[in-house]
């Protein structure tokens, strides 16, 4: 579910750029330190969001500095350095990781559910190193929500949105206080809303395939023309609205700064295009 949340980098200035891959970076070896090597493995830019989001509320200044790691061992390059907001997005990283795991094994049949299964107990261990036992009680309870949900084949986009929209509020406030954390929320909240209903309007044509559940697809009795995926498209973008004025609210800041291309310019995109990548090569 994703790999939506990404700059358009082409519209930073080469300082912000240089800033969001290092936090990139970063957040690779701080999965590494946290969570165990294997869980690099599901490194997103989704989680650097999160990390810039949340050092921006809190006043963080990310400190870069150049390193070399095993993939680039010629060259050094600009990494951020460890703080505490990019140990939680590592462990967040983690914990969703392993709840993607187990919802997916829940729906996957043949190869696939086989491949989930190998991967299982390596989520799990870095779930485990992750902690944040709390918040991962969170995550299950509204995974397990959102899959009964599901299985009910209702035909609405804002009821499962809602769910997912409350878990990465929950993600996004955790540990916060007061206006902080109320900003957090919401931007949680608009964000998950946002994945879960982009997500869904990617898979339209595979879900129809397989048959599989898919709520526009309900909405439209199956047959989605041009106007109908306009509609949907301009539905995602009140999303986005209510999550740019929320971020609105947080002082100005270089983090900042790269949260509101990604908002304004980077998730858009996502909308547009349809199609999304878990990595990109930086």
């Amino acid at each position: 579910m994703f790999g939506y949340v990404k700059a358009k980098r082409e519209e930073l200035t080469v300082r912000h750029d240089a800033l969001y891959r290092a936090a990139y970076c970063g957040l690779c070896k701080e999965m590494g330190r946290c969570t165990g090597q294997c869980s690099r493995l599901s490194l997103s830019y989704d989680m650097v969001f999160l990390y810039f989001v949340r050092a921006a509320l809190l006043g963080i200044t990310p400190e870069a500095k150049k390193g070399r790691c095993l993939l680039h061992p010629f060259r050094s390059r600009l990494i951020v350095q460890s703080d505490e907001e990019l140990r939680y997005a590592a462990k967040v990283s983690a914990l969703l990781t392993y709840g993607k795991v187990c919802d997916d094994l829940a729906d996957e049949r043949g190869f696939k559910r086989f491949l989930k299964k190998l991967i299982r107990p390596f989520a799990k261990h870095a779930k485990r190193r992750a902690g944040l036992d709390e918040l991962y009680s969170f995550i299950e309870s509204k995974l397990a929500e959102l899959s009964a949900l599901e299985a009910e084949r209702l035909a609405s986009v804002d009821a499962p949105a809602d769910i997912f929209g409350k878990l990465l509020a929950e993600v996004f406030a955790f540990g916060l206080d007061g206006g902080n954390e109320k900003i957090a929320r919401e931007i949680g909240f608009r964000t998950g809303r946002w994945i879960y209903a982009v997500d869904a309007a990617d898979d339209i044509d595979e879900d129809r395939k397989k048959g599989s559940y898919n709520p526009f697809l309900l909405l439209y009795d199956g047959d989605i023309d041009e106007s109908q995926r306009n509609i949907i498209e301009m539905a995602m973008k009140y999303d986005l609205t209510a999550l740019a004025a929320a971020v609105d609210l947080i002082d100005e800041c270089d983090t900042l700064r790269i949260v509101k291309n990604i908002i304004y310019l980077g998730m858009p995109c996502a909308i547009r295009k349809g199609e999304h990548s878990e990595q990109e090569s930086i």
